[in-house]
């Protein structure tokens, strides 16, 4: 999922901006479709962010056992609806 160029930038801001058609390719889904299921509140943004860091975390560190550095110099990670810092 977060193999992508754009790891310091937000879940909602690929899905809304940067990758549109890729989300709809995925899940069937618009980004019209996406922005009413966040207005019904579907997802739940402070497991989101969790759940986007857990993945991020654990994805580095399996990619750092196989001496893969994706995105060497990267300093803030993008969460579902926020930016953080990566140290």
């Amino acid at each position: 999922m977060y193999l992508t160029d754009f790891r310091e930038n937000t879940l909602q801001d690929v899905i809304t901006k940067i990758e549109p058609d890729l989300f709809q390719t995925v899940t069937g889904l618009t980004v019209k479709d996406f922005h009413l299921l966040v207005r019904l509140k579907v997802f739940n943004t402070e497991h989101m962010n969790q759940a986007v860091f857990a993945f991020r975390r654990y994805e580095d560190s399996s990619l750092r056992y196989t001496g893969i550095d994706s995105h060497e110099g990267l300093t803030q990670y993008g969460l579902y609806d926020t930016v953080v810092a990566r140290d």
